[in-house]
């Protein structure tokens, strides 16, 4: 009896966090629409918008929409490959209701960031405008792109001189729904060295307050850094250092930070590697101040690598997903919690823990109760997309369980391991479902 005890306190807080089943996998492009990193928003009516490169000798950047009824249109181009889209890490999209914008490089342009918009959710879309400064001397890389409230885009980028040097993380705020963006603004300034020239920024709003997170490089510490504005995204006048560890490396890891409001606050999610250890970190950044509550272990992995993280909800019901090498392959993983940062669900494997091969760059949106995800099976040359109805879970509200078909065992490394008395075990379901569980003697 008292064996049986231990075991059922230990799987509490599993049961309450994890006991979900993700819908069907969908593929939404293969290997002859392509398969680069997707990004993905949520327009009216909780339908998801996907985009993505297809890479190649004739590079375009395709979407592809949902119909309200479980399935996708066709992938089409957005973007054309007379534009030569361009750029390692890929274009962004963002969405407001039906107003729609998706920022990328135009190779045709001399790199120039340019953009593409829709008010009607995706079905149309505009001509490209140009959102950089029509100038020869710089370069432009990495653009971002939000939507304020009011419906109107904030675009971020990377600008330095035309031989790679000075680099400059810039914003510049639209007034007229993109139809120009009159003025760039170095939100970079105030930090000490200079953004690290290959980690995209990323933007947050809220009201009038416009938030960068980038990745600053002073002297080789390359630390996650946020800047504010105050009016709009005009002038920024404030920064601060978010990270407690230095990460000191010589060149760009390539690796960005995301973030999303929570209340007074902003919470933050990115890899820092000064512990040695590549592993996310969580903080939660006051947005009067900058100053943060905590500098906390996303989901601690001892070895391996964690990084491309993603991060979505609101009023408490938050989500992250991110790539994860921790059982040898790159797979994505997701946690969530509807009770703050320390009531984090237990991790689970996002992808399709039966396919072989690596999963790669996964994205996540959230709303009225449901994430949505999209990843890439880069061994199956395809686009997965899935959803995650949680409205129905709570801390004290157990979703309903369906069989039980175990797939593996794994140690708290994510290594397959035989049950083993005395260690804390992970037997992971066929459904996505993950027990924690201590067999004691």
């Amino acid at each position: 009896m008292k064996r049986l005890l231990l075991i059922f306190l230990l799987t509490i807080p599993t049961f309450l966090f994890s006991q979900f089943t993700f819908t069907p996998e969908i593929v939404i492009s293969d290997n002859t629409t392509g398969y680069g990193r997707p990004r993905m928003a949520i327009i009216a009516n909780d339908i998801p918008v996907i985009i993505w490169f297809k890479e190649g000798g004739n590079q375009s950047i395709k979407i592809s929409r949902g119909n309200g009824d479980g399935t996708f249109s066709s992938p089409i181009d957005v973007v054309g490959s007379d534009l030569d889209p361009t750029g390692f890490i890929g274009p962004e999209i963002a969405a407001k209701g039906d107003t729609l914008y998706i920022a990328f490089i135009c190779g045709v342009q001399n790199n120039a960031i340019m953009l593409k918009k829709s008010f009607d959710g995706g079905l149309t879309f505009s001509d490209t405008i140009r959102v950089s400064p029509k100038d020869n001397n710089y370069k432009f890389a990495m653009p971002n792109v939000v939507v304020k409230e009011d419906g109107n885009p904030v675009v971020s980028y990377m600008k330095c001189l035309a031989n790679y040097t000075n680099w400059e993380q810039m914003v510049t705020v639209s007034f007229n729904f993109g139809f120009s963006f009159p003025a760039e603004v170095d939100a970079s300034a105030m930090a000490p060295g200079e953004p690290c020239d290959c980690c995209k920024s990323t933007i947050v709003t809220q009201g009038n307050n416009v938030f960068l997170l980038f990745r600053n490089d002073a002297n080789n510490v390359r630390n996650m850094y946020i800047s504010k504005s105050t009016d709009g995204g005009l002038t920024f006048n404030d920064y601060q250092d978010l990270d407690d560890l230095d990460w000191v490396i010589n060149s760009c890891p390539t690796s960005s930070g995301n973030g999303v409001v929570n209340g007074d606050s902003i919470m933050v999610v990115r890899r820092n590697a000064g512990s040695g250890v590549h592993q996310l970190y969580v903080s939660n950044v006051n947005t009067g101040n900058l100053q943060k509550s905590y500098f906390k272990e996303l989901d601690p992995i001892g070895t391996g690598l964690q990084d491309k993280a993603e991060i979505a909800g609101e009023e408490n019901v938050y989500g992250m997903v991110w790539s994860d090498n921790r059982s040898g392959n790159n797979s994505c993983y997701f946690s969530y919690t509807t009770n703050g940062i320390n009531n984090l669900s237990t991790t689970i494997e996002m992808s399709d823990s039966l396919a072989n091969g690596h999963k790669t760059f996964p994205d996540i949106e959230y709303s009225n109760g449901k994430f949505f995800f999209v990843y890439r099976y880069n061994t199956g040359h395809s686009i997965i997309y899935k959803e995650l109805d949680i409205s129905g879970i709570n801390a004290i509200n157990t979703p309903i369980v369906t069989d039980k078909n175990l797939v593996k065992t794994t140690d708290l490394l994510g290594r397959e391991t035989k049950d083993i008395r005395n260690t804390p075990l992970f037997y992971i379901y066929e459904d996505g479902r993950v027990e924690k569980r201590i067999i004691l003697n």
